[in-house]
């Protein structure tokens, strides 16, 4: 297997690698079906289907290069109820669209969240372990396991800078701040109702933090890791979860399992405009044109494509049993 440190990568690729779109293709993780669809990057129907995972696929990561897509296997449950966790990441060849291998988190189980470092590091986050690896990204070894302080850690963000990595700890009534250079846990930022969900701004200066109990959003700023401002969305009658910022910045996204609806707001909070969804809509990919990005309804089995410009669905379409989240490449 190629390593991707051979790549040579710079501290700007490694940005982008995090908010990564393209044109080459189309993944998607079918959670409830625990298949991987490949679909067309411009019609978007589905043209491959891959099966035999252990349960269950979830969340995705794409290699800087868009050779490789990394899939965690999780386990059979849902956050705070994973009785029976895995212990894999599944590896794809974007280009072969073909499952190349796994590579191990064990001992440590439910690896989730995946992000890169600036220097092409791979840091999982393993949820029932309450860990976050650092993992060699040609061999799969586990080079530093850094504790979290928490075993509901479910989602994690990277600066880009490669200083600080956060997990959002989904029951936890905090967030947890890492010191990448120190491999340790030097804060906490606090989260009364729980956390569902986080996202980071493409410049690294804002962190969202996506409150479990009210349909309201927390702002943090990462310079001094305080909250600075709560957002109430605007329409929303249950609480959100996944919070994305488009790759350019210029959009933040934010969907309700919930609620068939997902907020879109401008670049510097300022405004909402409320989309109207299918059901259980969850994670996204965001299109290279900048304007378009496609929505997973996971329990319907479908797509929303909308335009972010017009705040519109353009049009529905199928994808599988219930796709959790997906991404250009």
């Amino acid at each position: 297997m190629r390593s991707l440190e051979s790549l040579l990568m710079t501290e700007a690729s490694m940005i982008d690698a995090n908010f990564l779109t393209g044109s080459n293709g189309l993944i998607a993780i079918d959670k409830l079906g625990n298949q991987v669809l490949f679909l067309d990057p411009d019609s978007y129907e589905t043209v491959l289907t891959l099966e035999g995972f252990a349960t269950r696929v979830h969340e995705l990561l794409i290699a800087p290069d868009r050779s490789i897509a990394y899939v965690p296997i999780y386990g059979d449950g849902i956050h705070g109820k994973n009785p029976h966790p895995g212990h894999l990441i599944a590896l794809f060849d974007l280009k072969a669209r073909r499952h190349m291998g796994d590579f191990s988190t064990y001992p440590h189980v439910a690896p989730h969240g995946l992000r890169w470092g600036p220097q092409g590091q791979l840091y999982c986050v393993c949820e029932n372990s309450g860990v976050v690896l650092e993992m060699h990204t040609g061999t799969g070894s586990i080079e530093h396991i850094i504790e979290v302080g928490s075993n509901k850690a479910h989602r994690i963000e990277v600066l880009p800078n490669g200083s600080k990595l956060y997990t959002e700890n989904e029951e936890d009534p905090f967030a947890s701040v890492i010191d990448l250079a120190a491999r340790k846990r030097i804060g906490t930022i606090p989260a009364p109702g729980g956390l569902a969900g986080i996202g980071l701004s493409p410049d690294g200066k804002t962190i969202i933090l996506v409150d479990a109990q009210k349909p309201q959003i927390m702002v943090v700023d990462t310079a001094t890791d305080q909250v600075v401002s709560v957002i109430g969305l605007e329409g929303h009658e249950k609480s959100a979860q996944v919070a994305r910022y488009s790759p350019d910045g210029r959009y933040l996204v934010v969907t309700s399992i919930d609620a068939p609806l997902a907020t879109i707001f401008d670049a510097g909070l300022k405004t909402q405009r409320l989309l109207h969804l299918g059901q259980g809509p969850m994670n996204m990919a965001f299109h290279a044109d900048g304007r378009t990005v496609l929505i997973a309804n996971q329990n319907e089995g479908t797509l929303a494509v909308c335009d972010l410009e017009r705040a519109e669905v353009l049009r529905t379409v199928r994808a599988g049993v219930g796709v959790e989240t997906l991404s250009f490449f």
